[in-house]
């Protein structure tokens, strides 16, 4: 197996450039306060960052989120050939922008797809892309559509990586809002070329904050991103660390928990054995659910800020992470 590193970081974030409020350097120093390793600058329409680099031990990357009614669409990696503005009415006008990205081997990321305000409006069967954004900013009830999405995707065995991207623009009152959530790649260098491959291959985990609790999930020497063959008798391990009090660990086997505890007090680390049943996929995931009054208060923000359609708040999950294929 190749020695990977952990590299926690964000994958959307807004600038002065488009409708954010702080100005790029501003942004770099706030990433790096926040302990991140890596940024991805993907202002609307704009490419704010010209080419990657790293400041103070801050990987720095270009990106853009194409963006129009249709939808929006994180371009990672490389400069978007055209300049706007663009003319993105129809599928084709979308992809006569993305195909040359494409080409000139930017990652392609399509952003918060079931937003109730800005979701995804092409057919996202039949739509090239490298990577799905699950989680975007703070935790609502519009991302529990996007993870039933993808879950049922890999449950008919398309392999497709998940992301999470906070879609920073500034902080609101006390809600810090940067990195949350955090994605956090398992890869073989803090290299732009990397950093996106690890992206691109499922080998992240995404969690609520750069400080707060991780998963490991692992067949053997296997982790998140690689495939295994199944035999009966199979088993894997889930460690999370800063587990919380009242939070619960899943493990999935295809549609199937194979694996669910809550923990009964806050832990600074808890490992877990499990067996696989089945071939398919594992993926493991913490949820955790609001007390009443915090439950009565989320949901009149959701529909006040975020237009949420929703009679009743689900579980919410806190970490969640990309598949290990079991073939």
């Amino acid at each position: 197996m190749e020695n990977r590193i952990w590299l926690k970081g964000d994958t959307h974030l807004h600038t002065c450039n488009s409708d954010g409020k702080l100005t790029p350097g501003q942004l770099v120093e706030a990433c790096q306060q926040a302990g991140l390793d890596y940024a991805i600058i993907t202002d609307h329409n704009y490419n704010t960052v010209k080419a990657s680099y790293t400041d103070k031990n801050l990987l720095v990357m270009q990106g853009q989120e194409i963006t129009d009614d249709l939808g929006h669409i994180n371009v990672w990696g490389k400069k978007v050939p055209q300049d706007p503005p663009y003319i993105l009415k129809t599928v084709e006008d979308y992809d006569a922008v993305l195909a040359p990205c494409r080409e000139a081997g930017a990652t392609i990321s399509v952003n918060h797809p079931f937003c109730s305000m800005c979701g995804f409006h092409m057919d996202l069967e039949h739509f090239h892309f490298d990577c799905v954004e699950v989680w975007n900013t703070i935790q609502h009830s519009d991302n529990i559509k996007n993870m039933n999405w993808w879950h049922n995707q890999l449950l008919q065995g398309n392999h497709i990586a998940a992301v999470g991207g906070s879609d920073f623009h500034k902080d609101i009152g006390p809600l810090k809002l940067l990195a949350n959530p955090t994605t956090i790649v398992h890869t073989t260098a803090k290299t732009e070329e990397a950093v996106l491959q690890a992206l691109r291959e499922g080998r992240s985990v995404v969690t609520n904050k750069p400080g707060t609790s991780m998963i490991y999930l692992t067949v053997g020497d296997a982790n998140v991103g690689d495939t295994v063959s199944y035999a009966p008798g199979l088993t894997g391990k889930v460690a999370v660390t800063k587990f919380k009090k009242g939070h619960t660990i899943k493990v999935f086997n295809n549609n199937d928990v194979i694996l669910e505890h809550t923990a009964a007090q806050n832990s600074d680390r808890m490992e877990l054995d499990f067996e696989i049943r089945q071939p398919g996929f594992i993926r493991a995931e913490i949820d955790y659910t609001f007390r009443p009054v915090m439950r009565a208060l989320y949901h009149t923000v959701e529909e006040k800020y975020l237009h949420a359609d929703v009679a009743d708040l689900p579980p919410f999950f806190w970490a969640f992470t990309n598949p290990i294929w079991i073939r």
